[in-house]
């Protein structure tokens, strides 16, 4: 969490005409989108990457705010329409401009400046001679395994920084080919997201996850996405395949024929029913699965 507690409200946000034409376009009151903004302030105040809130849950925002299933969503997708939220990194556009880390010099800096250079002033007439002496003591010469150890550690975070700027790119480039798809939560600073792509998954696995997700009922967001491709990958890597497992038919997985029941409206299967002998086991729900999918024209193998 960031060592800040606190984080500027300026004056007029609760009369911005960009929060009322966004509450109009999402048909719930100006309240509500204020109410869903602070909570997105604070997050943003609250990240180590101060200014960018992160993935929002927004089934515990909704909860939170006593909104509507779906208000939440749908309010943080027309913002960032309207500029409010970078769709590539998902940061609040305005944060540095609007959240300074030090204050103007009109807010009391003059002040503190006269202060500074009296006491730089009173250092010098009192220290002077000890500056003098300080200052004429000989440096040591850094050794050769010192410049060693520096140029290593120079790599070491040059290597890092260009490796981090490749995940961003890769990630962001997902997230733009998903919202295109309909999943309009999605995240590049998503911890589970750059995990992945930087594992390998391509934009196109994300993407056959994001259009099981916009056809089930309700579509679900990002988070069921993750777990979509997580999966994918964890049985592609226990099979031998590549993250991108071009040859795996969607009915030789679990995660296949659980993502391919959600695209069908099928009825997820219970696990909790049938571990008390209750309900259909896995194989027989495997096989309501199979019939759904061939009778809608799907390939299923034998």
């Amino acid at each position: 969490m960031a060592d800040m507690h606190w984080f500027r409200w300026h004056h007029g946000s609760v009369t911005d005409p960009k929060l009322g034409l966004i509450a109009k376009k999402a048909g719930v009151s100006m309240a509500e989108v204020i109410a869903i903004w602070a909570c997105l302030l604070e997050a943003a105040s609250e990240s180590e990457d101060r200014g960018n809130p992160g993935a929002p849950d927004f089934e515990s925002m909704d909860f939170a705010l006593g909104l509507e299933e779906g208000v939440a969503q749908r309010v943080y997708g027309l913002m960032q329409d309207k500029a409010l939220i970078a769709e590539e990194t998902g940061r609040l556009v305005a944060w540095e401009r609007r959240q300074p880390k030090r204050e103007r010099e009109d807010d009391g800096g003059t002040e503190r400046k006269r202060r500074q250079r009296e006491r730089v002033t009173g250092n010098a007439a009192n220290g002077g001679e000890a500056s003098r002496s300080h200052r004429s003591l000989p440096i040591a010469a850094p050794t050769a395994e010192g410049e060693n150890q520096t140029e290593r550690a120079t790599s070491d975070a040059t290597a890092s920084a260009e490796r981090e700027a490749r995940t961003s790119a890769k990630a962001a480039a997902v997230c733009k080919a998903i919202r295109a798809m309909g999943v309009t939560d999605a995240n590049p600073s998503n911890p589970a997201l750059r995990a992945l792509v930087d594992s390998g998954v391509g934009v196109e696995i994300f993407k056959q996850a994001a259009e099981v997700c916009v056809k089930a009922s309700p579509p679900k967001g990002m988070a069921y996405l993750i777990g979509i491709v997580t999966r994918l990958v964890r049985e592609a890597g226990e099979i031998g395949q590549s993250p991108d497992f071009p040859d795996v038919a969607w009915d030789q997985t679990r995660s296949g024929i659980d993502a391919k029941a959600c695209a069908l409206g099928l009825t997820a299967w219970d696990e909790a029913a049938f571990s008390v002998g209750q309900g259909e086991s896995y194989l027989a729900f495997t096989a309501r699965v199979k019939r759904a999918a061939e009778k809608a024209g799907e390939t299923v193998c034998a």
